[in-house]
């Protein structure tokens, strides 16, 4: 068994050749309230395009950002063999979400990114059971890392059923690199979790208490590897 292809599909209007300035520029406004010029900016936007884009395709997922309906249906026509994770921004999810769903029923992972959730509720319940809204760049960019990882976890499981360690260890290798990853951005402020002040936040541990240790699935794989 090989790896399979796992891919992240951005789809938002206001992508440039992959500039996430529109969205930056939109948060800070709306959310930090600080102008678009304010000098929090070039954080945000290494956080949201270099860092977490780059923590992706380092542990083995391919990122595309797309302009159009019609790149982001490419897309997935060419990777149709992938494991697809889309986000898309709350007026293009309107209209393509539907359109994946009817013709592309093995991708059920979504993420709507927008500033007022309350415009999408309606149409976005229909899809409650692989839809999650945000609107909170690293909130999603969290939960975009924690689920992949979950599923890397998953697949390394069958791989070592099928007798591949390599692989699994693989997986698993990815899997504990991005839930290292999560938890650092988990504790870069503004906290969306409290409003009032910025609260530090512990460690998510589910996942990381699976991969590590002497009897952790890394170990396991180390160990089936040796023999």
């Amino acid at each position: 068994m090989s790896l399979q292809d796992v891919i992240v599909i951005w789809l938002d209007g206001t992508f440039k050749d992959s500039d996430y300035r529109s969205m930056k520029n939109e948060f800070n406004e709306n959310i930090t309230g600080s102008a678009p010029s304010s000098s929090c900016s070039d954080d945000i936007d290494n956080l949201i395009c270099n860092q977490t884009k780059q923590d992706l395709i380092t542990n083995g997922v391919l990122v595309f950002t797309v302009n159009t309906l019609e790149e982001a249906i490419e897309t997935i026509e060419i990777y149709s063999q992938a494991k697809v994770f889309f986000i898309s921004s709350g007026s293009l999810g309107k209209d393509i979400v539907p359109k994946i769903v009817g013709r592309f029923p093995l991708i059920h992972s979504f993420y709507i990114f927008c500033f007022k959730m309350v415009y999408h509720t309606g149409w976005a319940s229909v899809y409650v059971d692989c839809l999650q809204m945000f609107d909170h760049p690293i909130d999603l960019l969290v939960r975009l890392m924690r689920d992949i990882s979950t599923y890397f976890i998953a697949q390394g499981k069958m791989q070592l059923e099928f007798d591949e360690p390599r692989n699994a260890l693989t997986y698993f290798k990815y899997a504990w690199n991005l839930e290292t990853k999560a938890n650092t951005r988990d504790k870069v402020p503004p906290n969306t979790k409290h409003k009032e002040e910025f609260i530090m936040q512990s460690d998510y541990r589910n996942s990381l208490n699976l991969l590590e240790g002497d009897g952790g699935l890394i170990r396991q794989a180390e160990k089936a590897l040796e023999s």
